[in-house]
């Protein structure tokens, strides 16, 4: 068995979500991908990344963001590694919160400036995309 798959299936039934993973897309290139920024266990932490977003596997949330703000926090924190305990965080607050690891909805919540970015999980952070208003003008 994928070691990745089964590691996405654990991430979505901790946080009780049908997401497993998260991007904040920068933007969208000509060829048809996405230059994202986000956390991933398949890359080992904190990267840049072009993704091709086949709609079968990704939902698209439009979401108002600083995109110079996001590529500072990128830039400040490339190094950093995948925290693959943060999801306990979203159901335990204040459980074990290292320095130099994050997980990839608390690093999206973080560039888009939400208070305490390691509280959101993947359905609390897709919750607050479609629930917000910030892309209406």
């Amino acid at each position: 068995a994928d070691y990745g798959k089964i590691f996405d299936r654990l991430i979505s039934m901790v946080d009780g979500s049908r997401f497993s993973h998260c991007e904040l897309v920068i933007e969208e290139l000509d060829d048809g991908r996405f230059d994202c920024i986000s956390s991933s266990h398949r890359d080992g932490g904190i990267r840049r990344k072009n993704i091709e977003m086949n709609p079968n596997h990704w939902e698209l949330v439009p979401v108002m963001c600083d995109i110079d703000y996001a590529l500072r926090w990128y830039n400040r924190r490339k190094s950093f590694k995948y925290d693959y305990l943060a999801l306990i965080r979203t159901v335990i607050p204040g459980f074990y919160n290292p320095e130099y690891r994050v997980f990839c909805s608390e690093a999206c919540a973080d560039m888009l400036e939400l208070v305490d970015p390691g509280s959101y999980g993947l359905r609390k952070l897709h919750h607050w995309a479609i629930m917000s208003d910030s892309f209406t003008a």
